[in-house]
């Protein structure tokens, strides 16, 4: 049994050099990596305030609570109530997100408002807008709960719009604690 350990680890230790080698880069292909890192947002999520995403159309959007709670993007640990913590959306609106620079993305989780004793459900969908500001749905649905996570191909984006197509089923509004995007390997 020791012997069978001993060649194992040795067997371990003499291809771990071998396979350092043959998987190195070329200095064109470290630069295409890196290149990827940042335009992938370092694989974390983008849409922070540090990350610099803001909320374009920030006048059409009610924000509950106060100036440190308020925000999707926040990072912070939530206290939510009744009448603090999320975004008020109304009907036939738009969310506009804009991002500081275009990101390669494929994730997006939005948090609605699920603090009610009954289920709530909200009606929205979601656009993602590339350079060439050509808006793509990637998100419909309208019994949407809790934390949706959207899956999508790998896409350049500048802009996420989030829209209230009818409200929830307690009342017209669509209401978001958080929103992340990133892309995932």
């Amino acid at each position: 049994m020791k012997i069978a350990l001993s060649l194992l680890i040795l067997h371990i230790f003499l291809t771990i050099p071998t396979l350092q080698y043959s998987q190195s880069y070329s200095c064109r292909q470290l630069k295409i990596q890196q290149f990827r890192y940042r335009i992938r947002g370092q694989y974390k999520n983008i849409l922070q305030e540090k990350q610099g995403a803001f909320i374009s159309n920030k006048d059409q959007i009610y924000f509950a609570g106060d100036q440190f709670n308020k925000n999707p993007f926040r990072s912070e640990v939530y206290y939510v109530d009744g009448g603090r913590g999320y975004t008020i959306q109304e009907i036939g609106k738009y969310m506009i997100i804009d991002l500081l620079q275009t990101y390669e993305i494929n994730r997006i989780i939005l948090w609605v408002y699920d603090r009610d004793l009954s289920l709530r459900t909200f009606d929205l969908k979601v656009y993602i807008k590339g350079p060439g500001e050509i808006e793509q749905l990637i998100y419909q649905n309208n019994l949407a709960t809790t934390i949706i996570k959207i899956k999508f191909s790998d896409a350049f984006v500048k802009q996420i719009l989030i829209y209230n197509s009818n409200g929830s089923s307690v009342n017209q509004y669509l209401h978001l604690f958080n929103l992340q995007a990133y892309y995932k390997l």
